[in-house]
């Protein structure tokens, strides 16, 4: 590598590979080897090369004017599904139950479209930390969130937005700080970038708290009702399907196809997907902490679902 590629060029060492060690006792090892930003931007898309890397840091830029947005804020946009992949190796709430095909999805296979989401650059959760859009690389076909000791994380929302209808990503995470909480939640289109949603709505269908190992999945539903949760055992350090269901009649959670959250309560405002790595300093264990996604989908209520 000569010494221009060098000076560019952002390294991971050892203790920042490898994750904090999983219940059994083992390591696993995290498949990044080097960071290198290889950027081209190309009209309102930003394309990131794999040429030489496994993994390419996604920075923002001033041309995509979407800094300084509020956290989990996003705005309306039309997708498109045709570049979903069919879903494969997995039991997903969408095959299990016949949810047809997706209005939108993002694969994360080689880049990400800025006319999809928004990228924090922000204060983070609660005042605490920094999102910053340098902790979010692509990868082995996935996203991945990094968060550092010093609180520097990563979030990021989607503008495809909807009311009524289903929602689903396949996530794996990493043991790591148990202050740092991922979360995939839906966050009201209009509900501020505070710590609660100026409508008193969220739904959090995957959210891990104070859990360095990372084996209990917490479901959390907040309307102007209030508080609903369930929970369960699971090893997160696998790839699982995580799903939700919003309708007039209720909220039903979904892990790997089988229900585990049911609530008559229900959302009613535009909702937009995010996808977080909060930082709850002295809540937890410290350290650093990564969060993988391998797809996100949304999909329409089917017509009998609305009759």
């Amino acid at each position: 590598m000569g010494l221009r590629a060098a000076r560019h060029r952002r390294s991971l060492d050892t203790k920042h590979v490898r994750s904090l060690g999983s219940h059994t006792g083992q390591e696993r090892l995290l498949e990044l080897q080097s960071l290198h930003p290889l950027r081209q931007i190309v009209g309102r898309t930003t394309m990131i090369s794999r040429f030489h890397a496994r993994v390419a840091v996604l920075s923002m830029v001033t041309a995509l004017a979407v800094s300084t947005l509020s956290a989990a804020q996003g705005e309306a946009a039309t997708g498109t599904a045709g570049a979903c992949s069919p879903v494969t190796g997995d039991v997903s709430a969408a095959q299990a139950l016949a949810w047809g095909a997706p209005t939108w999805c993002a694969e994360f296979d080689d880049a990400v479209d800025p006319a999809d989401w928004v990228f924090y650059d922000s204060p983070g959760h609660a005042g605490n930390g920094r999102r910053s859009p340098e902790q979010l690389y692509l990868g082995n076909g996935a996203l991945y969130l990094h968060g550092r000791p010093d609180g520097t994380t990563a979030g990021l929302a989607t503008k495809h937005d909807q009311t009524y209808g289903r929602w689903e990503t396949r996530v794996r995470l990493y043991p790591g700080a148990g202050s740092y909480h991922p979360v995939v939640l839906l966050w009201p289109k209009e509900g501020g970038g505070a710590v609660r949603s100026s409508t008193s709505e969220e739904v959090n269908f995957l959210e891990v708290i104070n859990d360095p190992d990372r084996q209990r999945p917490n479901f959390f539903l907040h309307t102007p009702q209030g508080q609903e949760q369930a929970s369960a055992n699971v090893d997160m350090t696998t790839w699982h399907t995580y799903a939700v269901e919003n309708t007039q009649s209720g909220v039903v959670g979904y892990l790997d196809g089988q229900e585990w959250f049911r609530s008559p309560n229900a959302t009613h405002s535009p909702m937009s997907v995010c996808l977080q790595l909060d930082w709850f300093p002295g809540q937890g264990s410290e350290g650093e902490a990564w969060m993988e996604v391998d797809w996100l989908r949304i999909y329409p209520l089917q017509a009998a679902d609305t009759g």
